[in-house]
């Protein structure tokens, strides 16, 4: 039988390591997050759209600047997962349970912001689909 010689961890660290592979995972969605707003950006200052469709560059322009909005929700995110890492690693230091219920409500927290903006950016993007996609021109030609 082969004994195990690494070091086992406390439930406290696995706890803590548990929660700081959720930050990275919520750091990886946010940058993903971004891409698609900057993917975006350049979907709705293409000329791929049909000509002479009424009101069609009010409504982009409002596309446009709700991007805006949700990318500087996402600069706002991206910094407090950032910080939150470090208060993660700032549970081992604390000496009562109370200490640690914080750490934890503050995570759930920011989890559940994050959850609450990829819907509303999913519906949002599910709004440039709906519109933009039957605008989209068949050629290159077409105008």
């Amino acid at each position: 039988m082969s004994r195990n010689t690494s070091r086992s961890f406390s439930a406290n660290e696995k706890d803590i390591d548990r929660l700081l592979k959720e930050n990275s995972r919520w750091k990886e969605r946010l940058a993903y997050f971004n891409e698609e707003i900057n993917f975006l950006n350049l979907y709705l200052g293409a000329d791929i759209f049909q000509k002479n469709i009424l009101n069609l560059y009010e409504r982009l322009q409002l596309f446009y600047d709700a991007l805006q909005n949700f990318k500087q929700e996402i600069l706002e995110l991206t910094r407090e997962v950032h910080n939150h890492r470090y208060d993660i690693e700032g549970i081992l230091e604390c000496e009562d349970i109370s200490c640690e219920v914080f750490y934890h409500d503050e995570h759930l927290k920011l989890e559940q912001r994050i959850l609450d903006f990829a819907q509303k950016f999913r519906e949002f993007k599910m709004e440039i689909f709906s519109y933009t996609g039957r605008l989209l021109r068949r050629t290159s030609k077409e105008h």
